[in-house]
């Protein structure tokens, strides 16, 4: 397959185009087959290592703004003539050096495995790769992935993330829960810490959280 899906860091969904020769009418297909998981998240177009030319990119992102409920936010790219290009064209576009995880990390057919509810008191989700849940996590509820987590919604319940791994992260809009695991590393929370825009990292055996906003009471 020539594009890949990953989460990014404004919890949206980042269609990779690595391919030398890109092909748009396959872009665009590859999004009207994806469009169930694309729909009210936000799009962003990451070219890797590909300079394609200003009209290409006009196409691209008429295209992706016409998508139905999906929010085309702009491309990444780690060439600095594709930036050129974007901006030249009269898009937003992100350098990015494009750090994909090592082979030793993750197996190459690992791929983010969408769960489109909400997780309910007494469900389990799990997944050897990364797993993005289209919902809630209701409290009760618990997921289990070796790779990263995104919930696109409340995070109540419970959150094993990185398992077996040295390194992963945990997205969610929103964060009232006890504990949250990562990497056999636990990181608790008082009972009434609540977060928005909530982002945990777990990397060189330290737990980091970025957060807009954090209530302790109420």
């Amino acid at each position: 397959m020539d594009y890949k899906i990953r989460g990014t860091n404004i919890l949206g969904i980042e269609v990779i185009v690595s391919n030398s020769n890109l092909n748009i009418e396959k872009l665009k297909n590859f999004l009207l087959e994806k469009k169930a998981i694309l729909k009210r998240t936000r799009l962003i177009i990451t070219f890797d290592n590909i300079i394609p030319d200003e009209n290409e990119i006009r196409e691209i992102a008429s295209f992706c703004s016409e998508l139905p409920d999906v929010f085309f936010c702009g491309f990444k790219t780690n060439k600095k003539e594709t930036r050129d290009n974007c901006i030249s064209a009269g898009f937003p576009c992100d350098m990015s050096k494009l750090e994909l995880e090592k082979k030793s990390e993750r197996a190459s057919t690992e791929e983010i495995k969408f769960v489109k509810k909400t997780v309910r008191s007494g469900e389990k989700v799990s997944s050897s790769g990364d797993i993005a849940i289209l919902g809630d996590v209701n409290p009760g509820a618990e997921v289990e992935a070796g790779g990263n987590v995104y919930i696109f919604g409340s995070l109540r319940g419970l959150v094993k993330a990185g398992i077996g791994k040295k390194e992963c992260e945990v997205r969610a809009l929103f964060v009232q829960t006890p504990r949250i695991e990562v990497c056999g590393r636990e990181k608790t929370f008082e009972r009434k810490e609540k977060f928005f825009n909530f982002r945990l990292i777990y990397k060189n055996d330290k737990i980091r959280i970025f957060t807009t906003e954090r209530v302790d009471n109420g």
